[in-house]
């Protein structure tokens, strides 16, 4: 898998503390994959309470173009898991 990332993510993930190895494991192993408004797909991935959500477009077999990462705040816990 090739991963091509912008600068705009690589900021982004910097700021979101999301890493390498978080976004490769997203694309490869989603929970969820959404599409987008324009040609792209949003892969999201559970971890714990956090989950991360990377907004990719597939350039060619196997190359992935990162757009965007984000990184909602930490989601809900219910009644029980607390």
């Amino acid at each position: 898998m090739n991963i091509i990332y912008t600068r705009h993510v690589k900021q982004r993930m910097a700021q979101r503390h999301v890493s390498p190895d978080e976004i490769r494991e997203t694309l490869e192993t989603p929970d969820e994959i959404l599409p987008g408004d324009f040609d792209e797909e949003m892969a999201i991935k559970q971890y714990g309470h956090r989950e991360i959500r990377v907004v990719y477009r597939q350039t060619a077999d196997d190359t992935y173009l990162i757009i965007t990462v984000m990184k909602p705040r930490l989601l809900k816990r219910t009644y029980f898991e607390r």
